[in-house]
């Protein structure tokens, strides 16, 4: 089956080779079948007049006619960037926790998450369903790919290179690639702002991140993570994996200055909760109160809201106001 994706990928890309007369097409829009988002190939492609071919993050190729009137978004990153470029209108069926997305549309049909009602999804028929495999049971999946609907799976964790890829992709199946550009470009303006923010203050900050359950560290190549060195702070557990189990051993040996805790729940948050565990009282965030409560759905988010987490470290780090 993978054979046959490329096969078919070469044949479409030497199509568009002897249409346009361009050199490069093949190696610039069809690289090797891939999941890694940091490759720069989500672009679309002119192969025959009134076609469009599209490669996924997974290396299936989507053809368009045109820009899809309906579409089921099965993910709230994809509902995030669909309605960033405004594009909430063409939304016909969405899942539970896409709905409380700022920008859903009222008018979508909802569905719930995980296991959906996948009849009412093929009843709808949408030209395109965006999913995560967090966001959709593989049940659900080879349902709704049986039922002949074409099915795109969005990234909903990485880095700041994930969404950018993100958005690009989506933007591009939407017709929108003007929208995802604007995007993608506020998105490296506000990151380096704060680069430049955090160079002028000069002092790098040493910071423990944790998830929204107690001792839940976050290690490298996350979103958050990124944010923070953006910010002029490195994570103390920067080698470790995207998420692990720590003690406060661990957290009090490297002594970070600040402590960032992701919770659903800014406004409530009680920092009491990490003050008073115990092998905790030495570390100097805690001396200081350095404990900073950042939303955890715009810090882990791949989409363009990630500059408002960046925002929210920038002011707790004192970077800037």
């Amino acid at each position: 089956m993978k054979f046959f994706k490329k096969l078919c990928a070469v044949i479409l890309a030497a199509s568009a080779l002897a249409l346009c007369g361009c050199v490069d097409l093949v190696g610039r829009f069809y690289p090797e079948d891939t999941t890694d988002t940091d490759t720069p190939a989500f672009v679309p492609v002119d192969v025959e007049e009134g076609s469009i071919y599209f490669k996924d993050f997974d290396g299936n190729v989507i053809t368009l006619t045109e820009a899809p009137k309906s579409v089921a978004s099965l993910s709230p990153v994809a509902t995030e960037i669909i309605c960033g470029i405004g594009a909430g209108r063409y939304i016909s069926v969405i899942n539970a926790s896409s709905s409380k997305v700022d920008g859903a549309p009222i008018s979508a049909e909802v569905v719930s998450d995980y296991n959906a009602e996948t009849d009412k999804i093929i009843a709808l028929a949408p030209k395109i369903v965006f999913y995560s495999t967090d966001s959709l049971s593989l049940i659900s999946v080879t349902l709704l790919q049986n039922a002949g609907l074409t099915l795109v799976r969005i990234p909903e964790k990485g880095n700041v290179q994930t969404a950018e890829s993100n958005i690009r992709f989506i933007s591009s199946l939407m017709y929108r690639d003007s929208f995802g550009e604007k995007l993608i470009d506020e998105m490296r303006a506000e990151i380096e702002k704060m680069k430049t923010a955090a160079d002028i203050v000069g002092v790098r900050k040493k910071v423990y991140i944790e998830n929204s359950a107690s001792y839940s560290a976050i290690g490298g190549d996350t979103i958050i993570s990124e944010l923070c060195s953006y910010a002029g702070a490195d994570n103390v557990f920067a080698d470790r994996p995207t998420v692990f189990l720590a003690s406060a051993a661990m957290i009090a040996a490297p002594d970070p200055e600040a402590i960032i805790v992701l919770t659903d729940n800014v406004e409530d948050f009680n920092i009491d909760s990490v003050r008073k565990r115990e092998g905790l009282e030495g570390v100097y965030a805690v001396r200081t109160k350095a404990i900073y409560p950042i939303n955890k759905t715009q810090a882990t988010r791949p989409t363009q809201n990630i500059i408002y987490a960046l925002r929210a470290i920038g002011e707790a780090l004192k970077v800037t106001k």
